[in-house]
C-alpha cells in the first residue's frame, strides 16, 4: 500500500528557472519504462528527423529549438502514450516551421503519424494538405476567423482521435513551462488563451492532471501577486496540517487493518491554487473558510470497497452536513466518479475521496486513461458526449466562429440532463428548451414539434429545462419550423437545422422578404449616405463582392440570408460602407441654448410630417443627440426612438425622425457602458475617478471577473454623443484596459 503526502500544484511556477532538459535517452528510458518491447525505433527516427530539420533554430530562452518537441515527448511518454502519439510529439512543429509537408511524413514514418501532426497544425502554414474542404476564397481573412478556424480544426480532429488534443496539450504545458522568456505581452496573452480555452477543454474532458497545471501556471502570469500570496497562505497552512494529515492516514490504515480492507493507495494531496482563488474571489469567501485546501484520496480495488470504506470514515469521525457527495452514482458530464465526504478530524474539517485506481485514472487523464489499458486509442473519446457534441456541430456549422463559440460556452457550462419517455439521458446546455430536446432526438422531431409535456405538464416551447425533468415532444406530420424558434433555441444544431430548412423550403419566400427589409433599410441608410442606397440598388459588381465576403455564393443567397434572419441588413450595410471610400467626419451641429415649445414636448427630436407628437426614447438602445436614430410607431403611445443599428427596430412600423437644431443644453441622456480590462488594484478607482472629474452622473457601477479579465458596466447620463466620445476615449487609455463601448440594444424575447 502506497502512502504520500502530494501537490497538486504547477510543476513549475512563474520566475522558476528552467527545468532539467530532458535527451533522447531519457526519453527512451521512458517509454521502455511503460511498456517493455515498445517501438523505440520509431522514435529515435522522429527526434532524428526533427533534429536535423530544426537544426539552427532558436527558442526564446536560446536553447536550440528541439528541446521543446522533446520535452512535448517526454511529457506524452510520462502519460504512457503509444508510440505514434510519442513520434508525433516530436514532430509537430516541422510543417508549420520547416519545408517539410504532411506527405513528406507520411511517407518517412506513416498516413497514421502524419494525421495526428496534421491535427496539430494551423490552417495558414499548410500547402496543399488541408482537413477541411473549405475554399479558400470562402476563408475570411480577419485575424480572428482563422484563429476560430484552427481551432475547430483542433477541435474536429481531436473529436476523431482524441490523440491530437494530448499533443496539443502536451506543446502548451511546455511552452506555459517556459513562458517566462517572453515579453509581458506575450504572457498575459498566451496564459489569458490557456486559462480560457486549453484549461477549458481538459475540463470538460476530465483530464484534470492537465487541467490543474495548465490553470496554475496561467493563474501565476495573469495574477502574479495574487498568486503569489495565497501561495504564501497555503505554505503556511500545509505547515500545520502536515502532521494532523500524516495522524489521519495512520488512523485510516489500522481502521482498515482490523476490516480486512486492502487499499491500494492512501495519500495526502494538496489542492491546486487556481481552484482555490476562484472560490475565494467568486463565491466571496475568506481564506479561513475553505475546507478543501488539502484532502486524503483512498484508492481501493471495487466499487463495493469504496462505499465500505465510507462507513468506516463515518464510524471514526462525524461527518460535516451537505458535504457528502457520491459522483459514483451520479458521475459529472466529464465523466469524473468518486466518493467525496469531509469530516471533523480534532475539530478540524479534512475532505476525503474514495474511489478505485480506474477511476482515478479516469479522473486524471480523462480519454487518455486507455492508454494504462492499452486500447484502441482512437475511439479512447467516444463514450465522451462532448466530443459527440463536436461531430455533430461540425456537420452543422459552417460558420467557424459560431462553432468554436458553442464549443468553448459548452465547455465552460455545466450541462442540464434530461430524460425521453423511455428513461434515456439527453445531455443539453443550461437555458436549452423544449425545441433543442426536440432537435437533439432527430432533425424530423424538430421539424414537426407543435408542443412539449415536461413531467407531464403541458409546457410552452420556450420553457427552460431543468435537470432530471422527463421530456415529451408533440409533433404533427403537417407542422413546420417558425422563424420565431430562432430566438429561444439555445443549441447551434437547433439554430441550424432551422434556418437550413426555411434555407431550403421558402427560398423565394425569403428572397422577397430579404429586398423588402434591405428596401426598409434603404430608406435610413439614404439620408445618411446616398452612395450605400445606389450601391445597393445598382451596383452588382459590390454586391456580388459583399456577398463572397460575407460567405455566400451569389447575390441571391445573400438576400435570402437577411429573410430566414442569418444575416443583417445591418451587417450587409457595414460590409458594403467598408468598400466605399471614406468621407470625413462631419462635426455636429452646435447645441443651442433656448429650447422651443415643440422640444418640451418632442424631447429634442422632430417626426416627419408631425407635430405635437409624444417622443419616447428606447431603454433597449438609449439614443443620445448625435446618433442615427429611426421611430417606430407605437399605437396609443407616439413614437418611441431607438438608434438605427437597434436589434429591436421594426422595419414595418418605422417612420422618419431626426434631432432638432434646438435641444435644451440641460438635458442629459442615459447611456450603458461596456469595458473589459486586466484585473488590477485601482482600476475601478480609476474609471470612477474619470466620470467624477468630467462632472458625469454615475447611476451604476459593476465589475465581476470573467476568465481572467475585469468585466465592468456602468450607467451614466451624457449631453451628447461627442461628450461620450470624449469619456470612451479617456478611459480607453487607463492601462490594462482592453476595450470600452456602449452597450448593445437588447434582444425582444
Amino acid at each position: 500500500m502506497e502512502t504520500s503526502i502530494t501537490n497538486d500544484g504547477p510543476e513549475q511556477c512563474a520566475g522558476d528557472p528552467p527545468a532539467k532538459t530532458p535527451d533522447i535517452e531519457t526519453l527512451i528510458r521512458e517509454v521502455n519504462d511503460a511498456c517493455l518491447g515498445a517501438d523505440t525505433a520509431l522514435i529515435r527516427k522522429a527526434y532524428d528527423f526533427a533534429a536535423n530539420l530544426h537544426k539552427g533554430q532558436k527558442r526564446k530562452s536560446g536553447e536550440p529549438y528541439i528541446v521543446h518537441p522533446l520535452s512535448v515527448a517526454m511529457i506524452l511518454a510520462e502519460l504512457n502514450s503509444d508510440e505514434p502519439t510519442i513520434a508525433a510529439g516530436l514532430l509537430h512543429d516541422v510543417v508549420e516551421d520547416t519545408n517539410t509537408t504532411l506527405d513528406d511524413i507520411a511517407r518517412e514514418f506513416s498516413p497514421e503519424v502524419a494525421k495526428l501532426v496534421d491535427g496539430v497544425t494551423k490552417l495558414e502554414e499548410f500547402s496543399n494538405n488541408k482537413t477541411l474542404e473549405i475554399p479558400e476564397k470562402s476563408l475570411p481573412k480577419t485575424k480572428e476567423y482563422r484563429q476560430a478556424e484552427n481551432l475547430r480544426k483542433i477541435f474536429v480532429a481531436m473529436a476523431e482521435d482524441i490523440r491530437v488534443i494530448m499533443i496539443k496539450f502536451a506543446d502548451r504545458l511546455h511552452n506555459m513551462r517556459t513562458l517566462q522568456f517572453k515579453s509581458e505581452a506575450s504572457q498575459k496573452r498566451i496564459a489569458n488563451e490557456t486559462l480560457t480555452v486549453y484549461a477549458a477543454i481538459a475540463s470538460r474532458l476530465g483530464i484534470f492532471k492537465m487541467k490543474w497545471e495548465l490553470e496554475d501556471l496561467s493563474f501565476s502570469y495573469l495574477y502574479p501577486e495574487k498568486y503569489n500570496e495565497l501561495k504564501r497562505l497555503v505554505d503556511e497552512k500545509m505547515k500545520d496540517k502536515e502532521q494532523l494529515i500524516h495522524e489521519t492516514i495512520s488512523v485510516i490504515k489500522n481502521a482498515f487493518e482490523e476490516d480486512n480492507v486492502s487499499s491500494l493507495q492512501i495519500s495526502g494531496r494538496r489542492k491546486h491554487l487556481y481552484s482555490t482563488w476562484k472560490k475565494i474571489s467568486e463565491r466571496g469567501k475568506d481564506f479561513s473558510e475553505i475546507y478543501d485546501l488539502f484532502a486524503i484520496r483512498i484508492i481501493v480495488e471495487t466499487v463495493e470497497e469504496c462505499y465500505k470504506v465510507l462507513g468506516i470514515i463515518h464510524r471514526l469521525w462525524k461527518p460535516m452536513e451537505d458535504r457528502i457527495k457520491d459522483y459514483i452514482a451520479n458521475p459529472k458530464s466529464n465523466s469524473y466518479r468518486s466518493l467525496h465526504t469531509t469530516v471533523y478530524v480534532k475539530g478540524e474539517p479534512m475532505e476525503i475521496q474514495i474511489r478505485t485506481m480506474a477511476m482515478h485514472m479516469v479522473n486524471e487523464y480523462g480519454p487518455a486513461a486507455h492508454w494504462a489499458y492499452k486500447e484502441r486509442l482512437s475511439s479512447a473519446g467516444r463514450d465522451f458526449p462532448w466530443l459527440n457534441r463536436i461531430i455533430e456541430w461540425q456537420k452543422d456549422s459552417v460558420n467557424a466562429l459560431d462553432f468554436v463559440n458553442n464549443a468553448m460556452d459548452d465547455a465552460n457550462e455545466s450541462n442540464i440532463y434530461v430524460y425521453t419517455p423511455k428513461g434515456k439521458v439527453v445531455d443539453l446546455p443550461p437555458g436549452s428548451t423544449p425545441i433543442d430536446f426536440a432537435y437533439t432526438i432527430h432533425t424530423d422531431v424538430g421539424h414537426k414539434c407543435i408542443g412539449a409535456r415536461v413531467n407531464s405538464v403541458i409546457v410552452p416551447l420556450s420553457y427552460r429545462l431543468k435537470n432530471a425533468e422527463f421530456v415529451e415532444i408533440m409533433t404533427s406530420n403537417t407542422a413546420s419550423p417558425k422563424l420565431d424558434w430562432l430566438k429561444i433555441c439555445r443549441t447551434l444544431r437547433a439554430q441550424t437545422k432551422i434556418k437550413q430548412w426555411f434555407k431550403k423550403e421558402k427560398r423565394q419566400e425569403n428572397i422577397i422578404r430579404g429586398r423588402d427589409l434591405l428596401k426598409a433599410e434603404l430608406k435610413r441608410t439614404s439620408r445618411k449616405d446616398k452612395r450605400i442606397s445606389e450601391a445597393l440598388l445598382s451596383d452588382t459588381q459590390l454586391l456580388t463582392k459583399t456577398a463572397e465576403k460575407l460567405n455566400y455564393a451569389s447575390i441571391d443567397d445573400l438576400i435570402a440570408s437577411v429573410g430566414y434572419r442569418e444575416t443583417s441588413t445591418t451587417k450587409i450595410i457595414q460590409k458594403i460602407s467598408e468598400f466605399l471610400p471614406k468621407e470625413p467626419e462631419k462635426a455636429l451641429e452646435p447645441i443651442k441654448a433656448v429650447p422651443t415649445k415643440e422640444d418640451i414636448l418632442s424631447k429634442g427630436v422632430k417626426v416627419q410630417g408631425m407635430d405635437n407628437i409624444l417622443v419616447v426614447f428606447a431603454k433597449c438602445c438609449n439614443p443620445i443627440p448625435g446618433d442615427e436614430i429611426i421611430g417606430i410607431w407605437k399605437f396609443g403611445t407616439g413614437v418611441s426612438v431607438h438608434r438605427t443599428n437597434c436589434r429591436n427596430v421594426n422595419a414595418d412600423r418605422s417612420i422618419e425622425v431626426e434631432w432638432a437644431k434646438t435641444i435644451r443644453t440641460e438635458r442629459k441622456y442615459p447611456v450603458k457602458l461596456e469595458l473589459e480590462a486586466w484585473d488590477r488594484n485601482g482600476i475601478s478607482a480609476e474609471c470612477i475617478n474619470i466620470i467624477n472629474e468630467m462632472r458625469i452622473p454615475l447611476h451604476e457601477y459593476n465589475s465581476k471577473l470573467k476568465n481572467g479579465k475585469d468585466m465592468i458596466s456602468m450607467s451614466i447620463e451624457v449631453l451628447n454623443k461627442s461628450q461620450l466620445d470624449i469619456i470612451i476615449r479617456k478611459l480607453s487609455k487607463i492601462n490594462g484596459m482592453l476595450s470600452v463601448s456602449r452597450a448593445s440594444s437588447r434582444k425582444r424575447i
